[in-house]
């Protein structure tokens, strides 16, 4: 052990770089599952690039000090990086990874995607700190260091040589890949912290801020001419069948489709939702569009009918912006805006999305009576306590409103308190994530079904539109084998197809419904509302980018961030391109089985990358300005 000291005080950086090569393969194995030579030798590359800059420029005690904290640094970023990727599958970009602030408010959903492995990205500083406590106050230890800390001359050219090597294995393999339009495909290639470097250099959009008016035009009229040359469905089915309703919009936290009409034994998991369907419109078939946002995504994709950029998250993108939307459209028609989260209003920066979006009013923690049900706070049950009261308010203004109501008892980790717990699942289930999932929405939908009986009580069902949308997948494919939940449930179950799958339910009371089968994107939920509302985007100036689902037999929307960019749906499958078109993946939607990629799919595949690049367009060119009509919420009493 002494010779082990007396060799690493003179050489400090060598042994953190070989620590920082075993935390490489550790993550490449057990975050990522990919061993492939190249993503490996790439990670190392850009690793030694980073260790090897102090040596050249720096000297003694404050080049190892340097090394240390970037080492410390890179074990961080890997850490985080796992956690990230075993919770939403894919690789944080550094815009992401800026976010880390907010995690305090998910506390219970990062706590549970940590694994024992992950322990292993500090154990090398704990041992060289015991060292350090144990042998760092032994003088011939000391002397050995400061010697070595102290000469004049350092190798600074053997350590520009390795960082030039380094260097040029980087760009090359940056170089070679850079028309590989699948971002995970991409990541992994390029390893996290040359991934980093990849997109900072690419950037999704022109900044808006540098944007003349003359720019902003151009890019506007380049994508209504697009827009011209495509074909657009007549809007005469169920037109303006709601003008002038109250428009309430609730958004299910973590919603997956399947458990629509799914009994466990013969207990219903959703008898409230269940039971509105059967006089409301049902799009069983729509899939989630969201990028890094996630739920403030979801809130974005249904004000906006607008692509997600994928990253970073659009409430961050938007701030400070003028963006055509819901509540500015129907500010036009005498409505006032509302919404209401039991969350902090800063969390995901919705303090800043919602002026953009230009909502009159945001309701959030401070408005709610926190029960403590979960991480977030409130319960359901309190947020639709106060949501009632406020819609009372509303009501004796004699004007429509429009409001979205954003629950969050259905959140991941999906633990809700056992007096709550309404199920009676089978023992395969116990302590399981979903078993924990199903009592979590089957108290959402308790919750949902006795809020909806209080609107009727209250005289305000008669007079509003009620539309329900899950905002993303719940179960996480890790910790639920589709094959052992189709075991389970007793019915198919695809880790992407029917994970992605969330449902959209359109009621308009005294309107009679039915079951719609065309495939949907969450891009199509704001047509469809506008269409049932009587109002014409055109004459708003508002682009979108989705389709009226109910004057719509046929529909293909793209699908980035949580799948490569250039996936998309059909009528008939779900196509993944690998590291480009050529290799990717075609799943039939109804038999879930993996289909031959005819050359019919091409002109889909090339229409969704310039459909999404027109969307990116016309986000990049919403003008900056603020909202005068927005504010915080007054805490309850």
């Amino acid at each position: 052990m002494k010779k082990f000291v007396q060799w690493y005080t003179k050489f400090p950086g060598v042994l953190l770089a070989i620590m920082l090569l075993l935390k490489i393969v550790m993550f490449r194995q057990f975050a990522i599952h990919d061993l492939s030579l190249l993503g490996i030798v790439s990670d190392i590359a850009a690793m030694i690039c980073l260790m090897a800059l102090p040596a050249i420029f720096m000297r003694g005690k404050a080049r190892t000090a340097l090394q240390y904290v970037i080492a410390m640094l890179l074990s961080l970023i890997w850490f985080a990086t796992s956690i990230y990727y075993s919770y939403y599958g894919s690789i944080p970009t550094y815009l992401t990874l800026t976010h880390l602030g907010q995690v305090g408010q998910i506390s219970e959903s990062i706590t549970s995607a940590i694994e024992p492995y992950m322990s292993l990205y500090f154990v090398d500083f704990i041992v060289l700190a015991i060292m350090k406590i144990i042998w760092g106050s032994r003088s011939e230890v000391r002397t050995l260091y400061w010697t070595a800390a102290t000469r004049k001359k350092r190798p600074k050219l053997r350590a520009l040589i390795i960082f030039g090597l380094s260097f040029i294995v980087v760009g090359t393999i940056v170089f070679t890949s850079k028309n590989i339009e699948n971002e995970h495909a991409l990541a992994n290639r390029l390893g996290v912290i040359t991934y980093q470097f990849a997109v900072l250099g690419q950037g999704k959009t022109d900044s808006v801020d540098k944007m003349s008016e003359e720019e902003r035009a151009q890019y506007l009229d380049q994508i209504q001419q697009w827009f011209a040359k495509q074909d657009k469905p007549d809007q005469s089915m169920y037109y303006g069948v709601a003008d002038g309703r109250n428009l309430i919009v609730v958004q299910l936290e973590s919603f997956q489709n399947f458990v629509i009409g799914l009994k466990v034994g013969d207990q219903e998991v959703t008898p409230n939702l269940n039971a509105l369907i059967q006089d409301s419109f049902y799009f069983p078939h729509m899939y989630q569009q969201i990028g890094e946002g996630n739920t403030s995504d979801a809130e974005f994709l249904l004000n906006t009918g607008v692509y997600p950029l994928g990253a970073p998250n659009m409430s961050s993108f938007v701030e400070g912006k003028i963006v055509p939307s819901l509540p500015r459209t129907l500010a036009t028609q005498g409505y006032d805006s509302y919404t209401f989260h039991v969350n902090d209003v800063t969390f995901w920066n919705r303090d800043k999305m919602y002026p953009a979006l230009g909502f009159t009013k945001y309701f959030d923690a401070k408005s709610f009576e926190n029960d403590h049900f979960n991480s977030f706070g409130a319960s359901d049950e309190q947020f639709y306590k106060v949501v009632l009261e406020q819609f009372k308010q509303f009501n004796e203004e004699e004007q429509p409103f429009y409001a979205q109501l954003l629950t969050t008892s259905s959140h991941h980790p999906f633990v809700i308190p056992k007096e709550k717990q309404q199920l009676i699942l089978p023992s395969t289930y116990a302590e399981t994530q979903l078993g924990n999932y199903l009592q979590a929405a089957r108290y959402t939908d308790e919750q949902l079904g006795i809020f909806i009986q209080q609107l009727k009580d209250a005289g305000i069902w008669d007079q509003s539109v009620l539309a329900i949308y899950g905002d993303h997948a719940g179960l996480q494919t890790k910790e639920n084998d589709p094959a052992w939940v189709t075991e389970q449930l007793g019915i198919p179950y695809h880790g992407t197809i029917s994970r992605m799958n969330i449902p959209f339910i359109l009621s308009i009371p005294g309107v009679e419904g039915e079951v719609v089968e065309t495939v949907a994107g969450q891009v199509d939920m704001l047509p469809t509302i506008y269409n049932v509302l009587g109002i014409d985007a055109d004459t708003h100036q508002q682009l979108i980018f989705g389709n009226d689902l109910l004057n719509t037999d046929t529909n293909i929307f793209g699908v980035r961030y949580y799948l490569p960019t250039g996936s998309f749906y059909n009528d008939d499958v779900l196509f993944v391109p690998g590291l480009g078109f050529n290799d990717g993946i075609a799943t039939d939607l109804k038999s879930l089985e993996q289909v031959d990629v005819g050359n019919e799919l091409r002109a889909d595949y090339d229409y969704i990358l310039e459909l999404m690049k027109m969307s990116d367009l016309y986000s990049a060119q919403m003008p900056v300005g603020t909202s005068s009509k927005s504010g915080f919420s007054e805490p309850v009493q």
